[in-house]
């Protein structure tokens, strides 16, 4: 009967997180949880084999996330330039197989913005002289296609919590008992990070937009002890 019952408990006792375990991380849904989301992911010709690009102080992360895929896309390169105007060194990250990869994630709509794809530099151009200014765009400048990350790729709760570590590694923060993601001009990340943190279980999650030049999402929740294991394995990544 002492046996019976004993044995009844184990079957109805829920098994606790082994926090000691190294947490499992699909590395596929960790990169796109990292991905910016300005505007949503951009997509025109002159970056489609473009990664994503990383500001100085993310360097480690940019390196980090290198090491991570270079042996599975040996097409993956890391390069880094610096802009004319307000002289900031940024890094890239550039493989065509990843990039497709990645597109997989989202859906793509046309923005009604252009880049500058012509020869000519800007300063020569007389926009008053110009008879057919539609004609102009279409031929001197590409479509940015804006895109919207998809609900529907994201199922198995190793998939959400690589996603959602990823996201936190790299825009988020801990302010005293709750932690916090923000990315401005957010199309579609912070809107799923709603959803997901909910579906896994966190507490007190609070999306938050405010409205200003950039618009700020910022999503504060208190993670389960799961995601906190998480959390803290993977943001060395980027410190």
């Amino acid at each position: 009967m002492v046996k019976n019952i004993i044995i009844l408990l184990i079957f109805l006792t829920p098994l606790a997180y082994n926090q000691n375990e190294k947490p499992e991380i699909d590395n596929d849904y960790f990169l796109i949880g990292t991905l910016g989301d300005y505007m949503g992911r951009e997509k025109f010709k002159n970056i489609e084999e473009r990664v994503d690009k990383y500001y100085k102080s993310e360097k480690k992360l940019c390196t980090s996330i290198d090491s991570m895929f270079k042996n599975n896309y040996p097409d993956l390169k890391l390069s880094s330039l610096k802009y004319k105007t307000s002289k900031q060194r940024i890094f890239e990250l550039h493989s065509k197989i990843l990039s497709k990869t990645i597109e997989s994630f989202f859906t793509y709509k046309p923005s009604g913005r252009g880049t500058f794809k012509g020869d000519m530099a800007f300063k020569d151009i007389d926009y008053d002289t110009i008879e057919d200014l539609p004609g102009f765009v279409n031929k001197h400048y590409d479509t940015i296609y804006q895109g919207n990350l998809r609900p529907e790729k994201f199922n198995t709760e190793i998939q959400k919590l690589s996603f959602v570590t990823g996201a936190y590694v790299r825009y988020g923060w801990k302010k005293d008992s709750l932690y916090q993601i923000s990315v401005a001009n957010s199309t579609s990340k912070v809107k799923l990070l709603d959803s997901l943190l909910k579906e896994l279980g966190c507490n007190h999650v609070n999306y938050e937009m405010r409205m200003a030049i950039p618009v700020s999402h910022k999503i504060s929740f208190k993670p389960t002890d799961q995601l906190k294991a998480y959390f803290d394995t993977y943001k060395k990544l980027r410190e």
